[in-house]
Formats: structure tokens, C-alpha cells, sequence
């Protein structure tokens, strides 16, 4: 056996880093105890058996991990509406014009309020000026996509 070869065994049978749940995509609460620390090789060969119950425990996890996600969303939205009603309560209201002009001299100024005065996140003060300007936030949007494209 080669010097190569023993390297590469020898990394198999290192423990997980991150985690062998994390790295199974399983809820660490389905992940048996092997009464030792799972190595990179248990979680290949556990992989490539693909036993009933790992099949089970990824679709729990892919389930728990979408509906966090949709409730995430849900609740980002809620937030967006609230934030996009206090805009227009402030006197941000403008009519959509969907040009770059209007992100830079009005919609920006707008999500800077939100994120300061509102102490809200980036996220959901780009989500209350989508609600409000559409057309001009896709404009922009698409703006920076051709300039990362170059």
C-alpha cells in the first residue's frame, strides 16, 4: 500500500467535522449513538446503504426545514406590509415609476429610514419597497445583475 493510500484512510476515519446529523441532512435527534464518535466513513457507508430509516429522517428534516422556511417567509411578509404602511404614513408614497432615477432618489432613501429609524433588517426593508415599488426595484434589481455579469 502506498503512502497515498494510507493518507486517505486515515481521513475517513477522522470524526465528522460539523456533524454527522448535518452532514446526513438528518435532525440530530434520529442520529443513533454508535457509543463512539462517528467518522467520515460512517457517514459514507451509511450513504451508500441507504437504510429505510435515513430515508425516513431526511424527509422529516426536509419537511421541518420547508415549513420553517414558509413560516420565515410569512412572517417577513407581515412584517414587509407593516413597514411598507408606515412609508406611506411618513410620506414616502410615490407612484411607481420603475426607473433607476427613482431607486437612487426616493426608494433608497426610504429603506434607509426603515433600516435606521425603524431599526429594521436590510431584508425586510427591501421587502416593504418591493410591496411599494415594483417596477422600480426590479429595475435596479436587474441593473446590478448585468453589472455582475460584466
Amino acid at each position: 500500500m502506498n503512502g497515498n493510500a494510507h493518507q486517505k484512510i486515515d481521513r475517513l476515519d477522522r470524526p465528522v467535522g460539523g456533524g454527522p446529523a448535518k452532514a446526513l441532512s438528518i435532525d440530530p435527534a434520529d442520529l443513533p449513538a454508535l457509543g463512539r464518535p462517528w467518522t467520515k466513513r460512517d457517514v459514507r457507508d451509511l450513504r451508500a446503504a441507504r437504510p429505510g430509516w435515513l430515508i425516513e429522517a431526511r424527509k422529516r428534516h426536509g419537511a421541518a426545514v420547508a415549513a420553517a422556511a414558509k413560516a420565515r417567509a410569512e412572517a417577513l411578509a407581515a412584517k414587509a406590509l407593516v413597514l411598507s404602511q408606515t412609508l406611506v404614513s411618513l410620506g414616502y408614497a410615490q407612484e411607481d415609476q420603475g426607473t433607476e432615477d427613482q431607486f437612487y432618489l426616493h426608494v433608497e432613501r426610504a429603506i434607509l429610514h426603515l433600516r435606521f429609524a425603524q431599526k429594521c433588517t436590510e431584508e425586510e426593508a427591501e421587502a416593504a419597497a418591493w410591496l411599494l415599488w415594483p417596477m422600480t426595484m426590479a429595475v435596479t434589481e436587474d441593473a446590478e445583475d448585468a453589472a455582475d455579469w460584466w
